[in-house]
């Protein structure tokens, strides 16, 4: 199974990245992951230039920034886990470009073509409150699978996050069981 981490956190020793290097431990070798941070990455939000939309476009989309090289790995993949802390209510912004660029993989007019169709994602969350701040990003990312007939895998949500906490293995069980969710 391959497995794509798209981290989307922009400290690369913050709470999300911890959350990440104990999911990555609990997957062991029950699969080939890979971690792309994306802060780090050039990816711009869709423009709704329409372009996707009015063909299947080899690279996907008109704009040309790292989405392109993204797009390879969301295709090759079985299954995506996002990971992002939520600021605002919301996944980071390079999170949420990201995840509107994907629209470029699909005609949503008559769904013609749909590269996401049985793909599966799952998420994890890491916030500086309750678990239900970030009820509106998940709800989100749900919906967004249904519609693009992906299947939702579910999410892990770490309140009141602490790198410390995390790393002492505290959450530990709850990852292992999430991994099974996930991999499932």
């Amino acid at each position: 199974m391959k497995v794509l981490i798209i981290n989307g956190s922009p400290r690369a020793e913050g709470n999300t990245s911890e959350l990440v290097k104990r999911f990555m431990m609990n997957i062991g070798n029950k699969a080939e992951v890979e971690e792309v941070r994306i802060f780090e990455k050039d990816i711009k939000g869709c423009k709704n230039c329409g372009a996707c939309q009015r063909t299947v476009l080899k690279t996907h989309c008109a704009v040309n920034d790292g989405m392109a090289e993204m797009y390879q790995k969301f295709l090759s993949s079985e299954i995506t886990v996002l990971a992002s802390p939520i600021y605002m209510w919301q996944f980071t912004p390079c999170t949420l470009a990201f995840l509107n660029r994907l629209h470029g993989l699909c005609h949503s007019k008559d769904f013609s073509y749909d590269a996401m169709a049985g793909k599966k994602m799952a998420v994890l969350i890491t916030l500086g409150a309750e678990e239900e701040v970030a009820d509106y990003a998940a709800n989100g990312l749900r919906d967004l699978c249904e519609f693009f007939q992906m299947e939702y895998r579910g999410d892990l949500r770490i309140p009141f996050a602490e790198k410390q906490r995390i790393s002492s293995g505290e959450y530990d069980e709850k990852v292992k069981e999430f991994v099974g969710k996930a991999l499932g």
